[in-house]
């Protein structure tokens, strides 16, 4: 009986001794990483959208003499998603999947030379001369009677910044790249450093801290997007700017796109919420104009090409199936949380909230036109082409696609999922085809264009009809069919319905 007791607390020592022997071989296998050469170790944290450009911005930046600068280590949580980005870098491969083949070569690049790594070991901070901050600062939004609410938790971001700053040696530059609550840095982050160093005996006026928000753009120029494009960022202190300027001009094309120091963290951290949320207005602003050009019947796209030949109103927003992404869908919720939070602000952001409420239910706009034309959608099969939120792109964070998934789901349709990138959508736990001959042989009534794909780009109106013969409905929600592609398919008894495209109720 004694024997019997004593066996799960065996083997549960056992498991114990198993991961400790693990996480020593990865310890060493991270020191002797750190050990081969001399040259400076940066070190990401989170190796997501953001940090996957970055570890690959690092991995081919050059001196002028054609050395590297650096060596790398990218570092994720140890979760199962988390070891499988691990993983992936570790065999030469990007952890996310883009169109830009140039992050595939970069990341070869520094893996082949042995200057990458990756791990889900925090004791790799300890070995940090730059340490990047990757990580998502998520917010949590739901709606109550048709009312926004959210919430924004800091606690898994606080944990994940206690684990540097319970590491990190003291001399090292942080740099925080996350989108955070303007104020967050100064509020938040340097609070959890003053209070861990004190603890450790380190001295806090020795450590660099900045912010300097990234502006990562998944797809062709995912890497360029890093590498070639403007910057901006704002240290603790002058001395931290001075050391964050020199590690971004090793690896920024700072000639052609120079950088901008602002004065304060606060300062760049507004400055990446108010431009997302910028955006974010500008497209709910022509939401309500497209609908009067659907009911006045005209077309949207011309009429906006025109006003587009005024400079100052050429990067006035299209007509669409929704926003979706990390950033566009959430900064202003950020900003707003801050205000009222970090700032004991009375009142809130009430315009950039009504925007991202009115984005929210874009694709509900394409809904109504499909219900409008059929009626009842019950056992209607419907094929939704595109479920990732940007075109050529393979994510799917807040993809409008779910919105309009759900209401069609919600009327009784029968789904048919289609993207070029994405064959697994992760927040709907479904599989996605990439074969659109595979969607069409199951004969959708309906089709819907909702992702400027290149591939949906480039079928032209016979291929089109082809595929989907069977298809009563078209709908053009991202402008994707031209005029003479669907003045082809409307003589084949198909219906024609274009967001923004009033015009095609005279011109079909």
């Amino acid at each position: 009986m004694h024997a019997i007791q004593q066996s799960p607390v065996s083997s549960k020592t056992a498991a114990s001794q198993s991961i400790h022997t693990s996480n020593q071989e990865e310890s060493e296998r991270i020191a002797s990483f750190v050990m081969k050469n001399t040259l400076p170790t940066v070190v990401v944290q989170g190796l997501g959208f953001v940090g996957t450009a970055m570890v690959a911005a690092l991995s081919i930046a050059q001196h002028s003499d054609g050395t590297p600068c650096f060596k790398v280590i990218g570092v994720d949580v140890d979760s199962e998603q988390g070891q499988r980005k691990v993983s992936k870098i570790n065999a030469g491969k990007p952890a996310i999947v883009s169109s830009d083949h140039n992050i595939d070569q970069a990341i070869q690049c520094g893996w082949g030379e042995e200057r990458l790594m990756a791990t889900t070991l925090v004791d790799a901070y300890q070995y940090a001369d730059v340490l990047v901050i990757d990580i998502n600062l998520d917010v949590q939004k739901w709606y109550d009677k048709n009312e926004l609410e959210y919430d924004v938790d800091l606690s898994i971001y606080r944990k994940a910044i206690e684990s540097v700053a319970e590491t990190i040696k003291e001399n090292a530059l942080v740099i925080v790249e996350s989108t955070v609550p303007p104020g967050m840095t100064e509020e938040v982050i340097y609070p959890i450093f003053e209070a861990a160093f004190e603890r450790r005996g380190l001295d806090i006026l020795k450590l660099s801290l900045v912010h300097s928000y990234e502006r990562v753009m998944p797809g062709a120029n995912y890497l360029k997007s890093i590498t070639d494009y403007y910057r901006v960022f704002a240290g603790m202190t002058p001395s931290a700017s001075v050391k964050a300027r020199r590690f971004f001009e090793q690896f920024i094309n700072v000639d052609e796109y120079p950088l901008t120091e602002l004065a304060s963290p606060r300062a760049s951290e507004i400055s990446k919420v108010l431009e997302n949320s910028y955006r974010a207005m500008n497209i709910a602003f022509i939401q309500e104009w497209t609908e009067f050009a659907e009911e006045a019947g005209v077309n949207l796209f011309e009429v906006l090409k025109a006003i587009k030949r005024r400079t100052t109103h050429s990067n006035i927003m299209a007509p669409g199936f929704g926003v979706g992404g990390y950033c566009l869908t959430k900064d202003s919720l950020l900003a707003d949380w801050s205000k009222t939070n970090l700032f004991g602000s009375a009142s809130h952001l009430e315009k950039s909230i009504a925007a991202v409420h009115t984005n929210d239910q874009m694709p509900l706009h394409s809904f109504g036109l499909l219900k409008k034309a059929l009626g009842s959608l019950e056992n209607t099969s419907i094929a939704l082409l595109g479920v990732s939120y940007l075109n050529d792109v393979a994510d799917t964070r807040s993809s409008p696609a779910d919105t309009f998934y759900e209401a069609c789901m919600a009327e009784g349709a029968n789904m048919l999922l289609h993207d070029s990138f994405v064959s697994y959508w992760p927040e709907r736990k479904l599989n996605v085809s990439n074969e659109l001959e595979a969607i069409g042989a199951q004969n959708p009534e309906v089709v819907i264009f909702a992702v400027r794909h290149s591939e949906y780009l480039q079928i032209d109106a016979e291929s089109l009809y082809r595929l989907f013969s069977s298809a009563k409905v078209i709908v053009d929600a991202n402008n994707i069919i031209s005029d003479e592609k669907a003045s082809c398919l409307s003589g084949k008894n198909i219906r024609l319905i274009g967001v923004g495209k009033g015009h095609w109720k005279t011109l079909l």
